[in-house]
């Protein structure tokens, strides 16, 4: 509103109540923006995902088999046509940018001069485990099976089942560290370790 606008208003005996809230209108709007807007830098610096809760709601909703306990960052595709093949279990946090796929080509019987489009499929289960961790930008190939905690790291492509609390990484994903019971670890190795 410009002034001579407001000077008018300040005349009339109902314009003096509409000036008045209409300011405090307006900083209520603004606060409202402001405090918006620091709750989205604060997501923003703690990197926190608006939809990672959302996710598995939906995967669950398209046929995945899971008890929903379990995060899922943007950008994950999954093999949709068959997600009853996807096998999912409770603490699994599976990063942005990762493929789960459960079928591929069929290429027993693929000769010179076929048409690969003509090849069947095969479809197999994908059952990651409890408390695994999948870093960013892996492809999970059909028929593994990942073991309760193990960790893949980034940029990993997982053709082969992954025993339990082991470390895999590569292009094929190979184990490069197998962690250690807590009954295994002696009173002195603990106390020497810092960080993992």
């Amino acid at each position: 509103m410009n002034h001579e606008k407001v000077e008018k208003l300040r005349k009339n005996p109902f314009g003096k109540i509409i000036v008045k809230l209409g300011g405090k209108i307006l900083r209520c709007f603004n606060l409202y923006k402001t405090h918006r807007k620091f709750r989205w830098m604060t997501k923003q610096m703690n990197m926190i995902d608006p939809a990672q809760d959302k996710r598995p709601k939906y995967w669950k909703k398209c046929g995945v088999d899971t008890t929903g306990n379990f995060r899922v960052g943007y950008g994950v595709y999954f093999d949709a046509g068959n997600a009853s093949h996807i096998h999912i279990e409770d603490g699994v946090w599976i990063t942005s940018r990762c493929l789960l796929l459960c079928h591929k080509r069929d290429l027993a019987n693929y000769l010179v001069g076929d048409d690969i489009n003509n090849m069947p499929y095969i479809i197999a289960d994908i059952r990651i485990g409890k408390g695994v961790h999948i870093g960013m930008d892996t492809v999970i190939m059909p028929g593994v099976t990942i073991g309760d905690g193990a960790i893949i790291g980034a940029g990993s492509l997982v053709t082969k089942d992954i025993p339990s609390y082991t470390l895999a990484v590569g292009r094929p994903a190979k184990i490069v560290k197998e962690f250690p019971r807590c009954s295994e670890i002696t009173p002195s190795v603990v106390s020497n370790n810092i960080s993992i």
